[in-house]
């Protein structure tokens, strides 16, 4: 990943932490409320039984974005990917494989949070506020999370 550490000079590590932080609990906050929101509807308390449920909106490509940024911000959070021991892949493939794998994979991860923002603000959808703002700020973790661990673990 890119870091900018070396051109904006070194960050104070409470500051670093604050911000990851922040970042963290403000992606992960609007993807909860989407998949709350896409939850179908509950019956009311004195209705009576024999009327229909609500339906829900459903759209098939909301859907899909949102569980790929669920991952994405599930990915983005730092030491989580060293926690999965893909190590055993090895046994089973190529390292040549492995390492194409994971170059996709990391493109894949760190391209939906953009597409499915601007998928959503081009396309309206029942959860499209949420999947704007939770794509843009799932971004912005993948491309300052380099910059702020970095300066976690440098003194100047």
């Amino acid at each position: 990943m890119l870091d900018l550490l070396p051109s904006f000079g070194y960050l104070d590590p409470r500051f670093a932490v604050l911000l990851l932080m922040a970042l963290l609990l403000g992606a992960a906050f609007p993807i909860a409320l989407a998949w709350v929101s896409i939850l179908p509807p509950e019956r009311d308390p004195f209705s009576r039984p024999d009327l229909p449920r609500p339906r829900a909106r459903f759209d098939r490509p909301s859907t899909f974005f949102l569980a790929n940024v669920s991952l994405s911000l599930f990915a983005a959070i730092p030491r989580v990917a060293g926690t999965l021991h893909l190590e055993s892949l090895s046994q089973l493939f190529p390292n040549s494989w492995i390492e194409r794998a994971k170059m996709i994979l990391s493109i894949w991860l760190i391209f939906i949070p953009a597409l499915a923002a601007a998928y959503s603000a081009v396309r309206p959808n029942p959860i499209r506020i949420h999947l704007i703002f939770g794509g843009i700020l799932v971004l912005i973790l993948w491309l300052l999370s380099p910059t702020l661990l970095g300066s976690l673990v440098t003194r100047p």
